[in-house]
């Protein structure tokens, strides 16, 4: 089943022809895309359970947008030996892949770190992310259901799980179309092939907010949960 949508995602990606046909996704607003369940839980803990699952959606919302604008960074790097950007007022240019690939693990890492707990930052690998298009988590915007479950104050389980009738190939933003062209063309065989994943985070709250202390990876109609190490 993961292979059936694997191919439909690519077929999506390199043979249509029209902006309707590549724009196939439900028609909700990103504030309606999070799907948010609460289950198996006490009800004192409903409130709690629903704060910790809109503080991760609202996370793994701007991880996705910035893994995706990373991949098409790449995409031009690979293509044309440059990348030019403008950031917090200032030029900054690269032309070594190398260089740009470890400028992007410093950039992910201040991003994610401040909602990590230690122990996650301290058994991660290396902080590795926009190695596909689109983002396995740019489901938050176009489709998916986030469950979660909390059995006490302190610790709550989510799982992530995007819509299946869902391909997020939103045109208006200028990267995606760039990548959507780039992908008809031939493009990366890295393209299409993470986004049809779930994802289960062990969450802990530590000084009134909440952590990310574990995150597990599985295909889409998988029962084979393994850890991500480079998260």
């Amino acid at each position: 089943r993961q292979e059936e949508w694997y191919r439909r995602g690519l077929r999506l990606c390199l043979f249509a022809e029209t902006e309707a046909f590549l724009f196939l996704r439900k028609e909700r607003s990103k504030r309606n895309s999070v799907a948010i369940q609460v289950v198996d839980t006490p009800e004192k803990f409903h409130p709690a359970a629903e704060a910790a699952a809109q503080a991760l959606a609202a996370l793994l919302r701007e991880l996705a947008a910035m893994e995706n604008k990373s991949f098409a960074q790449y995409t031009r790097l690979c293509k044309k030996g440059q990348v030019i950007e403008f950031r917090d007022g200032a030029r900054r240019e690269f032309t070594d892949i190398q260089d740009w690939k470890e400028e992007m693990k410093l950039r992910f890492a201040a991003l994610l770190d401040p909602h990590c707990t230690q122990k996650l930052i301290a058994q991660r690998r290396d902080c590795l992310h926009a190695d596909h298009f689109p983002s396995s988590f740019n489901c938050v915007n176009t489709g998916c259901t986030l469950s979660v479950t909390m059995k006490s104050a302190g610790k709550a389980v989510a799982q992530l799980v995007p819509d299946e009738d869902s391909v997020p190939f939103d045109l208006s933003d200028p990267d995606v179309r760039y990548l959507v062209e780039d992908a008809k063309r031939g493009g990366h065989d890295a393209q299409c092939y993470g986004y049809f994943q779930k994802y289960r985070f062990v969450l802990k709250r530590e000084a009134e907010e909440w952590h990310i202390d574990e995150v597990s990876c599985d295909s889409l109609h998988g029962d084979r949960w393994r850890r991500d190490h480079y998260f």
